[in-house]
């Protein structure tokens, strides 16, 4: 083939190989790998240019991870991992028409004041652990092994103090954690 004819890639023109390593800088008659400095330049700024990207990339998917951590709630050594509900529709359903918790997981209820919260077991399928927590974190009340009302009319639970959260847990669980009335939790991943 000439210098002069044309070439086609995927049905376009392509201009000679010169006219390509002139536009980068290079004269067609040198080899494109003695470049000297100038080229070892571009050729180090061009590496570097890659590694800031590639930072970039790393650092955003790193801060998307941290931020996508799953909420929990802890006490001293153990934590549970739960569903954070605000929504009044999602509030009102709660853990109904659930088969059941997974271990050490539960569901987190944020309410937008302090009150003594009121909660029922109606359409549950499990029993459940209670625990009313103050805005500061300190577990103002625990109803422990509540069971699950299938019938009318269900028990209404209640705490004695006014509370921010409640969590709803596997029964049991708070006497096998040795949780109290009166203890502060953590609230990790959690927005108020």
């Amino acid at each position: 083939m000439k210098e002069s004819e044309n070439m086609f890639f995927h049905g376009r023109r392509m201009p000679p190989i010169h006219a390509i390593a002139a536009f980068r800088g290079y004269s067609y008659k040198q080899p494109l790998q003695a470049c000297g400095v100038a080229g070892l330049r571009k050729s180090i700024f061009s590496a570097s240019i890659m590694c800031l990207y590639f930072y970039s990339i790393f650092f955003t998917f790193s801060l998307c991870h941290a931020a996508s951590k799953v909420p929990q709630v802890c006490h001293l050594d153990n934590c549970v991992s739960v569903e954070v509900v605000s929504k009044d529709e999602d509030m009102q359903r709660g853990l109904m028409y659930r088969e059941g918790l997974k271990k050490d997981t539960g569901m987190f209820f944020i309410f937008s004041y302090d009150d003594k919260h009121r909660f029922w077991m109606k359409n549950m399928s499990f029993d459940l652990d209670i625990v009313w927590i103050s805005s500061e974190g300190r577990i103002v009340f625990i109803a422990q092994n509540i069971p699950a009302c299938r019938k009318d009319p269900c028990a209404v639970y209640a705490p004695n103090e006014a509370g921010r959260y409640v969590l709803e847990i596997d029964h049991g669980y708070t006497a096998t954690h040795e949780w109290k009335v009166g203890d502060y939790l953590r609230l990790e991943g959690i927005a108020p």
